[in-house]
């Protein structure tokens, strides 16, 4: 059975924020779906699915928990019907292992993980922030302002949960510029893990701000189209990368 222990984390809850529970994430995801036809496949898509993920991003749902169908239905205000649709799902992205005959679990993030997924993440955002540099517009440039903003917000008020919501934006706005349609997609099959990995490495102390610094180095060489911003790139994520194994490596739970 999957453990908790060793090579997993949970993700820091930031200071002095509001712990969110399962049943007040999906609580968010039901209010959307309020003026839906919610079938049993839009519960799917759109409540069960997004709020496990969220739950396990955050660290709501910890490594190694066992995701019981009956339980977890009755937290998220739902039938059993989409449960298992939405195991496989999770299970697809990542972020859930499904074992015959015994369940499903909550995945352990394992070091190896990190060492594959930052692999593929420089081959996969080296070629975006390339792209992005050649595609840059006046309206692109605007919304990577926007959000170096909001990020330093949160570098100033010292808070890791809400800086990593900031760059997982800055991120999507970088793709979106790169407009690649077949990059986006293999970049968003990562998205699940890739989420968890930046949660985990803001555990390091420094780590935040380290980021933030590279962050506005990338945004500068993408808007001034600079030749060295892959290299800016994979720096950033070798110090992620490194981020991530150390709070692995120590223990972190």
């Amino acid at each position: 059975m999957p453990s908790a222990k060793s090579s997993s984390a949970k993700v820091p809850s930031g200071g002095g924020r509001h712990v969110p529970t399962l049943e007040s994430i999906a609580t968010r995801y039901h209010a959307r779906l309020r003026t839906l036809d919610a079938s049993g496949d839009s519960l799917s898509e759109g409540v069960v699915v997004p709020a496990l993920r969220e739950a396990i991003i955050e660290g709501v749902l910890a490594p190694g928990s066992r995701l019981s169908e009956v339980q977890v239905a009755k937290q998220l205000n739902v039938s059993r019907t989409p449960m298992r649709e939405a195991f496989a799902q999770l299970e697809r992205e990542g972020l859930v292992t499904i074992l015959p005959r015994v369940g499903a679990y909550v995945r352990a993030m394992t070091l190896r993980d990190v060492e594959e997924i930052y692999t593929v993440r420089a081959a996969l955002e080296c070629l975006a922030v390339q792209l992005a540099s050649e595609r840059i517009t006046p309206l692109g440039a605007a919304q990577l302002d926007d959000v170096i903003a909001a990020m330093r917000e949160s570098v100033k008020a010292n808070d890791p949960v809400s800086y990593v919501d900031a760059l997982d934006r800055f991120y999507t706005i970088v793709m979106t510029i790169a407009d690649n349609r077949t990059l986006q997609a293999n970049h968003a099959a990562l998205i699940g893990p890739v989420r968890r990995l930046r949660r985990i490495a803001m555990a390091r102390g420094g780590r935040m701000r380290a980021s933030f610094a590279q962050a506005v180095r990338i945004r500068d060489a993408i808007v001034n189209r600079t030749p060295d911003v892959q290299d800016l790139m994979r720096e950033q994520l070798r110090g992620a990368c490194a981020a991530a194994l150390d709070v692995l490596r120590n223990g972190a739970s």
